[in-house]
């Protein structure tokens, strides 16, 4: 039989514990003679998801949603994702039209599911979230259903805030924040479709300098048509769930020529919980090729133990010294720069200047992607 105090009492256990949401929409959906659905964050403007928590739902329909449903989507602008409280599909656009649409035919009928009850919980400009319940063909959703999901909204819109203000607004840790705001290197973290949702120091000084990359309507995008279209399809090759969720590069030319950018993306993790993405936030690291490379001093000292002076005459190879030069900037002989050098050889394991340069590249280099 079903309990609707003790549903009140789970729509706000769901407050501080996500997972709940499964539970609570499940049994809503029982309540009103649902088949499945899920909680979705929904951009109005495009139809796009951020983000679902899905109960009885195949995680392959969010996959196909995020790829190509989101902008066929019928229901957006005419109520549904849009609607201030209670509707079903029959409040947001004639039946002809609804059965006749590609959305209907290749993306609800394939999922056994024809109709449609949407409860709004809230909106963050233009994004909504919104509890989606699909029924089977032949069944619709009467007064009663109606007047249950209104009789619980006002708990679940209350619960969903609490939960969003617990839960913050920034989408990533404080400690990966830490992480990326001390990274030399320019870091960002972008959605799928190039919204830049975080740049760290480095990269907000990078897209100031006007060199090839910039932030366009909110996206983080390039500054060359072509360039462009090539970050896009890397952005969507690491973020999507379906397929290999691929690393990539490429080169971003800069308007006044001379050297691109090197840009790289890395696939973030993808919940796999309660709380499912279809796509999660892409890592794009950039370095300017015409940057200054600084040869690392107190990595060598911290990592191999180094003197001062000894690092000091690294430093003076890798910028392309000869032994002689060196001696005269450090007022010392060409006999006790060619020591130094052997102690240095012996400390990092090197035997060649080549090589020593090599390494001095990689430690400024950092780690891959970082």
């Amino acid at each position: 039989m079903f309990d609707e105090a003790r549903l009140i009492d789970d729509i706000y256990a769901a407050a501080l514990d996500p997972a709940r949401w499964v539970g609570v929409m499940e049994r809503l959906s029982d309540a009103v003679g649902g088949l499945r659905g899920c909680l979705t964050r929904i951009d109005t403007r495009t139809g796009q998801g951020v983000d679902a928590i899905l109960f009885r739902s195949d995680p392959a329909w969010v996959d196909a949603y995020a790829r190509h449903f989101g902008t066929v989507n019928v229901f957006m602008g005419k109520g549904g994702e849009a609607a201030p409280t209670v509707s079903t599909e029959l409040d947001c656009l004639a039946r002809e039209d609804y059965l006749r649409s590609e959305y209907y035919n290749d993306f609800m009928r394939p999922q056994d599911v024809d109709r449609a009850l949407f409860i709004r919980l809230g909106a963050t400009g233009t994004v909504a979230s919104t509890i989606n319940i699909g029924r089977r063909t032949g069944q619709t959703f009467d007064n009663a259903d109606l007047e249950l999901a209104a009789r619980l909204r006002p708990h679940m819109v209350r619960a969903f805030e609490i939960g969003q203000r617990l839960a913050g607004s920034a989408g990533m840790t404080r400690t990966l924040v830490d992480a990326l705001q001390v990274s030399s290197h320019a870091m960002f973290l972008v959605a799928p479709d190039g919204a830049l949702g975080y740049a760290n120091a480095a990269g907000e000084r990078l897209l100031a300098r006007g060199r090839g990359l910039t932030v366009l309507n909110g996206r983080l995008t390039t500054s060359h048509a072509e360039s462009a279209r090539r970050l896009e399809q890397l952005l969507a090759d690491a973020a999507f769930r379906a397929g290999p969720r691929a690393a990539g590069a490429m080169n971003v030319p800069s308007p006044a020529g001379g050297m691109p950018l090197a840009l790289r993306t890395t696939p973030m993790p993808l919940d796999d919980g309660p709380v499912f993405r279809a796509a999660a936030p892409v890592l794009v690291s950039v370095t300017d090729l015409e940057d200054e490379v600084r040869a690392p001093e107190d990595e060598l000292r911290l990592l191999f133990g180094l003197t001062p002076a000894e690092a000091r005459l690294a430093a003076a190879v890798f910028d392309g010294l000869t032994l002689a030069e060196a001696a005269e900037r450090f007022g010392v002989s060409v006999n006790t720069t060619r020591f130094q050098l052997a102690r240095v050889f012996d400390k990092t394991g090197v035997t060649r200047q080549a090589e020593l340069v090599k390494l001095m590249m990689r430690l400024a280099s950092g780690p891959p992607g970082v």
